[in-house]
């Protein structure tokens, strides 16, 4: 089994490691997979899990050695985060510099200078078999029958992870090119915070109007944004 996904990895263009937001999962991505997989790229897309399956012990380091653990150490790498994913890869190539690197409606790392809002998360956030209405919310410009599926599958997030992240995590900027994604009707992740972002990086820019912060991922549109990302990606040498 090793030797075959090694004979995978090195048959393929190279690896995009996806890295998913707070309560999410992997299968954030499942509109992005296939655009990907389809032009010859191996995606690894996992599961951040709870340290000793406990989210009211784990930190957000402990969510960085999990990217950590699953990039590869040769060939073309490449990282996109959304969201607390965005954080996370840059904190990740810190350690496993990649070829570049895609943050869609990513949180800033405490040396981007913006406002911020630290709050009080209890020692876990219960998102789990929330009301359909708070999805419903959350995705304004998603499918019905996607917003049932995402419904379903959000979990709960680690309350210490939820506080660092909003008092402000300290970050090198990236070393390589960086593409930013946003949604200009983003409400968790202010279009303005991504801009700001986007300078910090000397990222690429893309915008889109009325796209919520879900919206790149999960949204009628994601498609289309895959797309756009694949492009870039395969630009960067």
């Amino acid at each position: 089994m090793i030797a075959l996904l090694a004979a995978s990895l090195l048959a393929s263009k190279g690896t995009v490691v996806m890295i998913h937001g707070a309560g999410g999962g992997g299968w954030e991505y499942d509109k992005w997979r296939p655009v990907f997989e389809r032009a010859g790229w191996t995606v690894i897309a996992k599961d951040l899990v709870p340290t000793n399956h406990q989210y009211e012990s784990t930190q957000l380091d402990d969510y960085v050695a999990q990217v950590v653990s699953w990039t590869p150490q040769r060939g073309r790498v490449y990282y996109i985060g959304a969201s607390m994913g965005g954080l996370l890869a840059l904190k990740a190539q810190e350690r496993r510099p990649v070829m570049g690197i895609v943050l869609v409606n990513s949180v800033a790392p405490l040396e981007v200078p913006i406002k911020r809002h630290p709050a009080s998360f209890p020692p876990i956030v219960r998102w789990a078999n929330g009301p359909l209405k708070d999805s419903e919310a959350a995705m304004p410009d998603s499918d019905r029958k996607t917003i049932r599926w995402a419904w379903k599958r959000w979990r709960d997030e680690s309350g210490t992870v939820m506080n660092q992240i909003t008092e402000g995590v300290s970050a090198q900027s990236a070393l390589c090119l960086v593409l930013t994604i946003l949604g200009e009707a983003d409400t968790d992740v202010p279009h303005s915070t991504g801009l700001a972002l986007a300078n910090w990086t000397g990222a690429t820019v893309k915008s889109y109007p009325k796209m919520s912060h879900v919206g790149p991922l999960m949204s009628r549109r994601a498609t289309e944004v895959a797309q756009f990302a694949l492009k870039w990606i395969e630009t960067v040498k």
